[in-house]
């Protein structure tokens, strides 16, 4: 009963902060460049291949964000690139709630992705803090 309460506490600590609430503020830009990016290409190629090419530029901006106000440390390639490998799982989860928006419920692109951001963000989150910038 012990190890479940810790357990619990421990996803309250991580989950309601305000280094969380940060990640979410900038989630919500990254989510909104990446649309635009995603809608941008799919003008030139095909939607699902847009939201790959749009998640990367989106990325690219968000990676910024987060190392100079969210997790105060300097960009360097190493972290830029583990960034990107932090954010597969969540591009795994996008391209699929994408694909399946669009393709099978017949819904506009925008509503994937935002759908993938819901489901992807909690789970970059804690990758992220662990992986590319170490816990703090």
């Amino acid at each position: 009963m012990r190890a479940i309460r810790e357990f619990f506490l421990k996803l309250k600590r991580t989950f309601v902060s305000k280094k969380f609430l940060e990640f979410c503020v900038f989630g919500l830009v990254n989510t909104i460049t990446h649309g635009l990016f995603s809608k941008l290409f799919s003008h030139f190629m095909q939607a699902n291949a847009a939201y790959v090419v749009g998640f990367f530029f989106s990325n690219f901006i968000a990676f910024f964000l987060n190392s100079y106000f969210i997790f105060k440390k300097s960009p360097t390639l190493k972290r830029y690139t583990k960034f990107i490998v932090s954010y597969i799982p969540c591009l795994i989860i996008g391209f699929l709630v994408t694909f399946i928006t669009i393709n099978t419920l017949k819904l506009p692109q925008f509503w994937g992705t935002i759908l993938a951001a819901m489901v992807g963000g909690p789970l970059t989150y804690i990758i992220m803090k662990v992986y590319t910038f170490g816990r703090k």
